[in-house]
């Protein structure tokens, strides 16, 4: 097993020395000790908040093997960064740049938008049009990143139907985060409910009035990055249960071999995409059947972790128990296993 296990384990491009951080770190953030932001700042200095997309689904892969709510952490703060480089507008640009710096972290507000854009829900903030912007009122029952400077970004409906994105910084007046969620796991991501109340958005923060165009555009992007999320918790439930396949447990040593086989198929696929992100040979069903595939291998890796490990693995301090967990957030994090399996239904039926 030991090419398993190096294949798993095999260097990316996070230098060292902020892995073993991260592992150090990843106990005091699974009992909610110590933010998962922590790592916003250690990444902008390593030049890591900054890059083009294939380091930057590396990057989240390989802090994911060590804590994904440090790699869920990242994600949400680099899809932030995304959605207002994409915008292209000045006041956009100009957060963006701070949160580059890593001094303030991104909300990624959006999973209303993209049930939205796939038909199978609705647009959860209502924004009326005023004089020079709007004012937006609704609740988002789930962001995260939800600190007191960080950037939201999220969409709105007029009462004309109109879909735009806009940007909101924390502390504006009317915008409320709730208190972070008991959760099975990732209780350092500062998870909750967000309310907006009256609150006014000016025209220099709408990212977009073409709703359908700009999801579209950074679809891709958000897909292969939670991808990321995926591979590297599998990774790492993969190399921890290989180095304990002796005795009974070489029992488990077919599955383990068939689940590292597949991560190496997703793997292969997600960079294969990513090289062809902003063309327009990406089909829906090839991202969706993607997803779906590296959700999966994530749960089933870390499953087979937690048996092989057995009353060790059941310990709620150990990384087996860590990992199941972690990986138990993959099916319900937005999209949900439900909304991928229901969109990728109807991709085939138009494909």
């Amino acid at each position: 097993m030991t090419a398993i296990i190096e294949q798993a384990t095999a260097p990316l491009v996070v230098d060292p020395s902020i892995l073993e951080t991260v592992s150090e770190k990843a106990k005091a953030v699974d009992a909610g000790i110590e933010d998962a932001r922590y790592i916003l700042p250690i990444l902008a200095e390593a030049g890591l908040l900054d890059t083009d997309l294939l380091t930057a689904a590396r990057t989240i892969r390989e802090i994911s093997r060590r804590d994904l709510s440090v790699g869920f952490t990242t994600w949400a703060h680099l899809m932030t960064q995304t959605y207002l480089a994409n915008a292209n507008k000045p006041a956009a640009s100009a957060v963006e740049q701070s949160l580059r710096s890593g001094t303030r972290p991104g909300i990624t507000g959006m999973a209303a938008a993209f049930k939205e854009f796939a038909g199978c829900g609705e647009i959860e903030l209502a924004a009326t049009p005023v004089e020079g912007g709007y004012r937006v009122t609704g609740k988002l029952n789930w962001a995260s990143n939800l600190y007191n400077d960080a950037v939201l970004v999220t969409a709105v409906r007029t009462d004309a139907g109109d879909r735009l994105l806009i940007f909101v910084e924390s502390g504006v007046e009317g915008l409320t985060f709730g208190k972070p969620f008991g959760l099975l796991g990732l209780n350092a991501t500062a998870s909750a409910w967000v309310s907006l109340e009256n609150v006014f958005v000016p025209e220099s923060q709408v990212l977009t009035h073409d709703f359908d165009a700009f999801i579209l555009q950074v679809r891709p992007t958000f897909v292969v990055l939670q991808i990321a999320e995926c591979i590297g918790v599998a990774e790492a439930a993969i190399a921890a249960a290989s180095e304990r396949l002796f005795g009974v447990n070489a029992t488990f040593a077919d599955e383990v071999q068939d689940i590292a086989a597949r991560v190496s198929d997703i793997i292969a696929r997600q960079e294969s995409i990513i090289t062809r992100v902003g063309n327009s040979d990406i089909s829906p069903v090839e991202l969706l059947e993607l997803r779906l595939d590296a959700a999966e291998v994530a749960v089933a890796a870390a499953n087979v972790e937690v048996r092989v490990a057995g009353g060790a693995g059941y310990a709620k301090s150990s990384p087996a128990s860590r990992r199941f967990r972690e990986a138990a957030f993959i099916p319900v994090q937005s999209p949900s296993e439900a909304q991928l399996r229901w969109e990728l239904e109807r991709a085939r039926a138009h494909a």
